[in-house]
């Protein structure tokens, strides 16, 4: 009993050094893994919705990755919409997870905030009297079905007239409700060595990851793709422009990506079922291919920078207005 005594109080030494440590360390500077941990603390909130794995607080704000996340009273990350739409706004509605929220971006560097700088800048939307409101409705760890689902419920609060719906390759991953553990919640310790053991005992590469998660019969992408035709059928049902932003992996933008077959794969699926996709990896490629850590908002997050997020307002700016300035400027 002693010896088990012993080794139970060295253990909460440890525990409690390592807590104290880790911090001290997180407040001096910004661990990815630990700004996600408050992240998942402070911005979501439990639901009882079986459809959506993770919903925004309202209001809820915070200081994460160095910048300050506030979300208005729909928990999306932009000024508060007006319950009265007026004849003359157009307003276009992102859907995604965390590249879309603008993980480690200030909101006027987000690209939804740039996008919208610069449409109500445009001279042919200002000749006549057009006022563009984009909404950002990222919220972190999502999937299609989430986004699908999300963009349903709050569609007679938004009332938007385009969807944009930001895909990232591993938006197809399963993401199973459960309660959050209260120890890995509170204890930036634990949550920490949790993070680094399950990545240890990871199998395989990313690559060969994510070309399995695209198996023809892999039930994410068989989500995806239900997620994605009942979008079809919901926003033409109620006349939405409806067009998907491709957000590819930070990681490496030569011509030998290993995840370039799977880039075509999905760009051709979601090409197939006539909808208009604006794959920003060209883009992004001729900014970063040498380089693609110059993406990043931190070496430790992959999380795409404020210099990434103007190529991507770059390329949706010019989608919008050549594509569908019918739309979008009369």
């Amino acid at each position: 009993m002693n010896n088990f005594l012993k080794y139970l109080l060295l253990l909460i030494y440890i525990i409690s050094i390592g807590e104290i440590s880790l911090r001290v360390i997180s407040y001096l500077t910004n661990i990815s893994d630990i700004e996600k941990l408050k992240y998942a603390r402070k911005f979501i909130k439990n639901n009882n919705n079986l459809n959506l794995s993770n919903v925004h607080k309202p209001y809820a704000q915070s200081k994460l990755m160095g910048v300050n996340i506030e979300l208005n009273s729909l928990g999306h990350r932009n000024k508060e919409l007006r319950t009265d739409k007026s004849e003359n706004e157009y307003r276009i509605y992102v859907a995604g997870g965390s590249p879309i929220l603008g993980w480690g971006v200030k909101k006027e560097n987000t690209f939804s905030s740039i996008l919208e700088r610069r449409l109500n800048a445009n001279k042919e939307i200002r000749k006549n009297n057009r006022n563009i409101f984009v909404i950002n409705a990222g919220i972190m760890n999502t999937n299609t079905k989430d986004h699908y689902s999300l963009f349903e419920n709050q569609f007679n609060s938004t009332k938007p007239d385009a969807l944009i719906l930001g895909y990232f390759i591993n938006d197809a991953e399963i993401i199973n409700k459960k309660k959050n553990n209260l120890i890995l919640k509170h204890s930036y310790f634990l949550a920490f060595i949790y993070q680094r053991i399950a990545s240890y005992f990871f199998q395989g590469n990313i690559s060969d990851y994510y070309v399995k998660l695209y198996n023809e019969n892999s039930l994410g992408w068989v989500s995806v793709i239900h997620s994605i035709e009942n979008l079809q059928i919901f926003c033409k049902k109620n006349n939405v422009d409806f067009n998907i932003l491709f957000l590819p992996n930070h990681h490496d933008f030569s011509e030998n990506n290993k995840l370039s077959s799977l880039y075509s794969k999905i760009n051709n699926k979601f090409l197939s079922m006539n909808i208009s996709v604006i794959n920003t990896f060209d883009s992004l490629s001729k900014e970063f291919k040498t380089n693609p850590k110059l993406s990043w908002i931190a070496k430790d997050d992959s999380h795409p920078n404020f210099k990434a997020h103007e190529i991507i307002a770059d390329d949706l700016y010019n989608f919008l207005i050549t594509k569908q300035s019918n739309s979008i400027i009369k």
